[in-house]
């Protein structure tokens, strides 16, 4: 009876890696598949790979033991009178991202007191008279929030192709206007030479750089030689951001499209058994993608972004009720973000992808639910 029972076990085990192994190489065809098609993949193996590589970056760092390196960039002084100056800094060795919105915060500790009555018209210009009027305190929170130095980065030009996906950065005292801070007439002039007129900045400011390949981001020298108008990134960078612009009304467009009836923030969902397909299953659009579900247990999601856009340009997270798609070209703001899942998710589990056909604008996530059995009426709670 125990030979039988060995005996069953082996099979059960031999059977057990062979589908194992079938699923395997059937997950590989589909991956190939998919790069043949030139959609870009970023596999559950390599987010496991960033993840642990943050860790140890991390670990490194709480220990002291990442070391240094240096970093130059190029001051913008307020005062016309004074030459632009390579300053070098020192920042940690293999931190990823751009460096120097921390690096250079230093730079705009103190310089002036907060405007009160200033802060109040800028928060009513951007938040309205209602946030505005119940902001009592204002001045004081914002004073208290920047005591330490506070960056405002702003885009000179991005990192694309056709620049070596290098981009330029001004970064600023994020509240400079509002301690009164003289206006920086030459950061303006090279703001306008970039194709952005009519851009005023208050008080000194810091030009510096990042790439993006090979990957990770990393924030990279910026020499004053690099501020001539003869410079290759310069002369490029009116174009480079006319097409920026263009592609952001197109997407602004199809995302008004695509969310047609749905209005600002909500989501339109299609319940099934419309449109002669009893057996559909409930989807529907959002503000920026549309999202459907499989009988498999997993929910899709189509984020809209401008074409030609790549997995090194976006990133994507995941936790087990949320979820969230960053442009990592522009300070990884928020493309789309997705809070209260109505079900819980297997964030190991979720993949996503570039795909869009030639123009390669959406953003293809997949999210697998804990409970695969369970249909969800709406995307989030």
């Amino acid at each position: 009876a125990k030979t039988k029972d060995a005996a069953a076990a082996a099979a059960a085990d031999e059977t057990t890696t062979a589908t194992t192994n079938k699923n395997e190489e059937e997950e590989e065809e589909r991956e190939a598949w998919l790069r043949a098609r030139g959609v870009e993949i970023e596999t559950r193996e390599d987010r496991l790979r960033l993840e642990k590589e943050r860790e140890e970056r991390e670990a490194r760092e709480a220990k002291g033991g990442d070391g240094k390196r240096r970093l130059t960039c190029v001051k913008i002084p307020s005062d016309d009178a004074l030459p632009f100056e390579e300053v070098t800094l020192d920042v940690p060795l293999s931190k990823p991202g751009d460096v120097l919105p921390d690096a250079v915060k230093s730079y705009f500790i103190g310089g002036g007191d907060i405007d009160v009555n200033l802060a109040k018209r800028a928060a009513t210009k951007q938040l309205g008279e209602e946030f505005a009027s119940k902001s009592q305190n204002l001045g004081a929170s914002l004073a208290k929030e920047t005591a330490m130095g506070s960056t405002e980065t702003f885009a000179l030009v991005r990192p694309s192709e056709k620049n070596g996906r290098k981009g330029v950065y001004i970064y600023l005292d994020e509240v400079g206007l509002l301690k009164g801070k003289a206006k920086n007439a030459r950061a303006s002039s090279l703001a306008e030479s970039c194709g952005f007129p009519g851009t005023t900045f208050h008080g000194d400011v810091f030009v510096g750089a990042v790439q993006t390949e090979p990957q990770p981001m990393r924030s990279v020298d910026f020499t004053v030689k690099e501020m001539d108008s003869s410079a290759s990134w310069l002369k490029l960078a009116p174009m480079e951001n006319a097409e920026y612009a263009m592609s952001m009304k197109e997407l602004e467009k199809a995302m008004a499209e695509k969310g047609a009836g749905g209005g600002p923030g909500l989501q339109r969902i299609n319940m099934g058994g419309g449109g002669g397909d009893g057996d559909a299953l409930p989807s529907g659009d959002g503000e920026g993608y549309r999202w459907e579900q499989t009988e498999d247990g997993e929910v899709e999601i189509s984020v809209y972004v401008p074409e030609n856009t790549s997995a090194k340009t976006v990133s994507v997270g995941f936790r087990a009720d949320s979820c969230v798609v960053k442009d990592k070209t522009n300070d990884n703001k928020i493309i789309v973000q997705i809070d209260n899942l109505y079900g819980k998710v297997r964030p190991d589990e979720c993949t996503w992808t570039i795909a869009g056909g030639s123009k390669k604008n959406e953003v293809c996530v997949s999210l697998a639910k804990v409970d695969d059995g369970e249909t969800w009426p709406q995307l989030t709670k």
